[in-house]
């Protein structure tokens, strides 16, 4: 018996792109790039509308509605639930984007601290996704976490 041998997959450099199913795609952009401060990267208008959001430097966050997903979308996207995914800022404003939410009414969970200089606050965004805001030292190995 001939055997293949098994290729390594290429090392993976980061999280480009993910894309949230909204049900209301003025009130997710209004908190994702008003209240969060996301800048609006794209903008898909007609058939097919979605606005893309920059996360840092080269990732992206899409929020498109229903009628943009399933058959009408790449690989047949779909919706669904999911825990939390997180958003990082520069250590030391943590306190400061708190403060900016609690101040346009957002109700927020704070206090979690997962090391020293790794703290994270809590909120849902309108279709109750579970957006986690963290300023980071150190990343998951104990390696030190960059600010770019």
């Amino acid at each position: 018996m001939t055997t293949t041998p098994t290729l390594a997959p290429p090392p993976v450099i980061g999280l480009f792109e993910m894309v949230l199913e909204v049900s209301d795609l003025a009130a997710a952009e209004a908190f994702y790039a008003g209240a969060l401060g996301l800048p609006v990267a794209d903008r898909w208008t007609g058939d097919r509308q979605a606005v893309f959001l920059s996360l840092g430097k080269d990732g992206f966050l899409g929020l498109w509605p229903v009628e943009t997903g399933g058959e009408q979308a790449i690989h047949q996207g779909r919706g669904g639930a999911h825990v939390h995914f997180a958003i990082r800022v520069p250590i030391g404003t943590l306190d400061r984007m708190q403060d900016h939410l609690e101040h346009l009414g957002y109700e927020i969970e704070s206090g979690w601290e997962f090391g020293p200089g790794n703290r994270a606050i809590y909120l849902d965004d309108p279709d109750g996704n579970v957006v986690e805001i963290t300023e980071r030292t150190t990343l998951w190995d104990g390696s030190a976490a960059s600010e770019s």
